[in-house]
């Protein structure tokens, strides 16, 4: 099999042929294990996290910032300048994350028919497109449009990009991976904070807010065109879309990248075969999905009411508008830390589940110690408090994902899977943008106290998750015991 490393140009005649699709037997699987060493493969790892890990990160960024920078503008004159009160603002908060919501799934038939590489680069230049044009916003209806506008073309993004990383790195690879990717939003938390406290200080033609939305979505554009040169297409492709020979890859290499996924997972010789309604309907009706749904939607609705008033509710605790942005970007910074640490610790101890139960677990105390300090009058007990909560706000949510990823059947229910765990997400959004009402300003007991209830939820969703896979593995094993054939869309083993 050495020989079909040998040069270049039999590699690009076989990127012209179609893919693999027969599944391997188990001993053509051993065939291909002893062909490459650990140290090759390490190489062609570092290779991946350069050229396709980052990039993802860096489009999750740019996704993030653009929807989340309107927390930072917030704290400027935007209301004042568009012409709009707060519950008008939290219906356009609505509006972004119900256009995504009614997308997701076919943005997944697209990313499957057409390929992520186009999609996904496609997709950046339009939510950068949007985002920049924001800063003509004038009057209600234009903010309302701008904002469902910018959830339509951000849908498909995250399961998208998910959906990559599953098809390039093996199952003890993916936890650590999916949890750099998530970085991208908790990144946001601190550099977005950094960036808003200069670029609200510019004076000139525009207003400050309006440079705020100038500058970041003419990031997101600059960011689609590094998809268009460098982004490589898929396993059985790995070259980009504009130079396929700009790449990082040699020929060995790139047959290494097609077949050791295969070897960790045979299933994934199929990856690029296009989903089936069958597929789609038998993952949205798998009721083993839906804790994890139901987890996210309620712990993500927490964060969000967070985190599209966190600097204002920062500046209300007694602080100038620009230090409130500043000081916004602490928790952002530590949540950052911590996830890196929690996706390699998960990836160590192999036990997801646990893992979930233990970060949402501490995001509840966290939450409940901010609602006790949110009435009182030390406004460094509040921000201690508003900073810690932000810290675990989502610390959980990529090794979540990473959970249901690992238990879907094949490539194709893991991209309808990772589809509805971001609706769910989502959801949760369009949840928790309506908590933080005007009438309940500016202390929010109801509100905080709707999302402490939320994230007692999740936490009690995660546990009943982490035993219904142990339930379904010992039935699994009751089964194989008894001589009976388990199903062939279902995992033969779950991971908890």
């Amino acid at each position: 099999m050495a020989s079909q490393f040998s040069d270049n140009e039999k590699y690009d005649a076989e990127l012209a042929s179609p893919p693999l699709t027969a599944t391997p037997t188990s001993s053509s699987l051993e065939d291909l294990a002893k062909d490459w060493t650990e140290a090759e493969e390490r190489a062609v790892v570092r290779k991946l996290d350069i050229s396709v890990l980052s990039l993802l990160f860096f489009g999750f960024f740019c996704f993030q910032l653009e929807r989340g920078n309107i927390a930072n503008a917030v704290t400027s004159t935007l209301f004042k300048d568009v012409g709009i009160v707060q519950n008008q603002f939290n219906v356009g908060q609505g509006l972004l994350y119900l256009g995504i919501v009614l997308l997701e799934v076919p943005s997944q038939m697209v990313v499957q028919r057409i390929g992520p590489q186009k999609w996904l680069t496609f997709q950046i230049f339009c939510f950068g497109l949007v985002a920049t044009f924001q800063l003509f916003m004038k009057g209600y209806a234009s903010f309302l449009v701008t904002r469902i506008l910018l959830g339509i073309v951000e849908c498909g993004y995250i399961p998208g990009s998910l959906y990559v990383l599953s098809t390039f790195y093996k199952r003890n690879e993916l936890g650590s991976r999916t949890s750099f990717f998530f970085l991208g939003s908790v990144l946001v938390s601190g550099v977005g904070g950094l960036m808003a406290a200069g670029l609200l200080q510019i004076k000139g033609s525009l207003h400050p807010w309006q440079y705020l939305f100038l500058v970041e979505g003419s990031l997101a554009i600059f960011c689609s065109l590094l998809f268009l040169i460098f982004m490589p297409d898929g396993p059985n492709r790995p070259v980009p879309m504009l130079f396929p020979r700009l790449t990082l890859l040699t020929a060995r290499e790139k047959e290494i990248v097609r077949l050791r996924v295969i070897v960790d997972d045979a299933a994934k010789s199929a990856a690029t075969r296009p989903l089936t309604n069958g597929e789609i309907f038998n993952t949205l009706l798998n009721w083993r999905n839906y804790p994890h749904v139901l987890h996210a939607i309620a712990c993500i609705a927490a964060t969000s009411a967070m985190g599209q008033y966190q600097p204002l509710l920062i500046k209300n605790f007694g602080f100038s508008t620009i230090k409130a942005n500043l000081y916004s970007s602490v928790g952002g910074w530590l949540a950052f830390v911590m996830m890196i640490i929690s996706g390699l610790v998960s990836d160590r101890v192999r036990n997801k589940g646990l893992c979930v139960i233990f970060l949402t677990s501490c995001s509840l105390i966290t939450w409940s110690v901010f609602v006790h300090e949110s009435s009182g009058s030390n406004k460094w007990a509040k921000y201690a408090a508003i900073t810690c909560t932000t810290a675990f706000s989502q610390v959980w949510h990529p090794i979540n994902a990473t959970w249901l990823s690992l238990n879907q059947a094949s490539p194709q229910r893991r991209a309808i899977a990772m589809a509805m765990f971001v609706m769910a997400a989502n959801l949760g959004g369009l949840v928790g943008s309506q908590i933080l009402r005007s009438e309940d300003a500016p202390t929010y007991h109801v509100g905080f106290r709707v999302c402490v209830s939320l994230v007692a939820f999740g936490t009690a969703m995660s546990i009943a998750q982490h035993f219904q896979y142990r339930w379904s593995n010992n039935r699994n094993a009751a089964k194989v015991a008894a001589g009976e054939k388990l199903r062939e869309d279902r995992p033969s083993t779950y991971i908890m």
